[in-house]
């Protein structure tokens, strides 16, 4: 799975020290999975205020309660 994030130097910074992602769900599905994250690029925004940081997501084995 592909996905990007746009935020300032610092929210893409906080993300990029931490290869690893868990994503809550919703109330009725599994409660967190936790996605693993390759092929990091970061861009900036061609308007010059935001970063975009592009990856891939694998999920981690053993992440599904």
């Amino acid at each position: 799975m592909r996905i990007c994030f746009y935020g300032t130097d610092k929210e893409i910074t906080r993300l990029c020290e931490r290869p690893v992602l868990a994503l809550l769900g919703p109330r009725h599905a599994q409660p967190v999975l936790t996605f693993e994250l390759f092929n990091v690029r970061v861009t900036t925004d061609p308007y010059g205020s935001l970063f975009r940081l592009a990856a891939d997501l694998t999920e981690v084995e053993g992440s599904n309660p």
